[in-house]
């Protein structure tokens, strides 16, 4: 191996455990306004169920579809942020890659059980796909958790792993079943998009 090789592996290795300031903000700022935003929907949906909020219009509306509203406008803001780019490492590029693949799989399946619960008539069926879509972003936790080798970031992947298992063993006991899909949402998307933030502001 001559010199420039020696360079050049040294600097792959470099981009494999370096974040930008840039990229990590944008992410913990994303996944922080859909934890607040959606987290905050399931238990609105929970405290529905208990017969603690109208479930009629036009409160019924707001819930289902305020959140959706408020994240998009959040995205759209933070999208256009003004902030000088940096360039993606590999890392960042790899953990990009399997989120940006888990939100791709999670229209799949959106398809997939909507399809399925229509034909039967089933919101049971329905019901499901949230808990499948809380155990892929565990998977992707997981996967980044093994390339920027953090520990914490084992701790989110566990976390939405058994806020997946725990809705899935309450489907049809709905106070229980959103109350576990908020807080989760709160605790491993919130929190952990937080955390992100505040690490990009002390690296920045």
């Amino acid at each position: 191996m001559n010199a420039n090789e020696a360079r050049d592996d040294l600097a792959y290795m470099r981009s494999l455990v370096a974040d930008t300031e840039h990229s990590q903000r944008t992410f913990g700022e994303t996944y922080l306004a859909a934890g607040l935003c959606y987290g905050v929907q399931m238990v609105l949906h929970g405290f529905q169920s208990l017969g603690w909020v109208s479930s009629e219009r036009p409160v019924a509306p707001l819930i289902s579809f305020g959140p959706t509203v408020v994240f998009v406008g959040l995205l759209m803001w933070i999208l256009t942020q003004r902030r000088v780019p940096q360039a993606p490492t590999a890392v960042n590029r790899a953990v990009a890659s399997v989120f940006g693949s888990v939100g791709l799989a999670n229209l799949v399946l959106i398809l997939l059980f909507g399809s399925i619960a229509w034909r039967q008539h089933s919101l049971l069926i329905w019901l499901i796909y949230p808990c499948v879509v809380m155990i892929l972003q565990g998977m992707a936790w997981l996967v980044a958790a093994s390339l920027r080798r953090r520990t914490w970031m084992s701790v989110v992947a566990l976390g939405f792993f058994l806020t997946g298992v725990g809705m899935a063993f309450t489907l049809e006991i709905p106070p229980a079943y959103v109350a576990i899909a908020g807080v989760g949402m709160i605790a491993f998307m919130a929190v952990p998009g937080a955390v992100m933030m505040r690490q990009a502001h002390r690296s920045g």
